[in-house]
């Protein structure tokens, strides 16, 4: 009986930690303005350079700085993307903006992940 009871509260348990896992939730044009640019500086952490601090101006222009390297570009948000390009960028066009539970996501145009930020 009791073996059965630690199987049962196994079971459960199991259930309720995969319950917890959270969907990525694309974000809308005005969740995106209001999260990450229009005078944001973001610390970021990028799959190809690793921690990158984003500084979104409110007139259009994005600056980059991370492991030895710094530079400029643009950027735009349209149809719930976040669109980047610039002279020394490693990414250029539009990528959708998700949450993933805490973690706000920016997908390169491909969908893999380009960098992650946590408000």
């Amino acid at each position: 009986m009791k073996r059965i009871f630690y199987f049962c509260a196994t079971v459960l348990i199991s259930l309720s930690a995969q319950s917890q896992v959270t969907e990525p939730v694309k974000l809308t044009n005005e969740e995106i303005i209001a999260t990450l640019v229009n005078g944001k500086s973001l610390k970021t952490q990028n799959t190809r350079w690793g921690s990158v601090t984003l500084q979104f101006k409110e007139n259009g222009f994005v600056y980059a700085n991370g492991n030895n390297f710094s530079t400029s570009g643009k950027w735009r948000v349209e149809d719930g993307k976040l669109c980047m390009d610039g002279r020394k960028f490693d990414y250029e066009g539009c990528g959708v903006v998700r949450k993933v539970g805490d973690e706000i996501q920016h997908l390169w145009p491909n969908g893999s992940v380009h960098f992650v930020y946590q408000p």
